[in-house]
């Protein structure tokens, strides 16, 4: 009987909902260093992405210009080789009265007093 008289108090008690909310708001004061830091490795991770797409296109650029330069570079070697052919180099040097050997080569040799 005792218990009986006793006042029973009645409890304020916030709606589902707010109570709810509370405590979100609550857990988040709590944790906000915590979420700093994963927003900074949110902005972290798309800064990194950024510059991957970025270096991708620099890639692609670069490749585009080094396969025409290796073309120049072939045809130039090309025309080099073509050049420097027998046929071509006395060509050149008619005009010089140089003329290409018809025999064997003589061996000139120096004799010493």
């Amino acid at each position: 009987m005792a218990n009986a008289k006793k006042k029973q108090r009645r409890e304020f008690k916030l709606p589902p909902l707010m109570s709810q909310l509370q405590a979100l708001a609550f857990m988040l004061f709590q944790n906000i260093n915590f979420i700093f830091f994963l927003a900074l490795l949110g902005i972290i991770y798309i800064a990194n992405s950024h510059y991957a797409v970025e270096t991708v296109k620099e890639i692609r650029q670069l490749q585009g210009e080094l396969k025409k330069v290796s073309w120049e570079s072939n045809a130039r070697k090309s025309d080099l080789m073509y050049e420097s052919m027998l046929s071509r180099v006395s060509q050149r040097s008619e005009h010089l009265g140089l003329k290409p050997l018809k025999g064997k080569p003589k061996k000139i040799e120096v004799k010493k007093e």
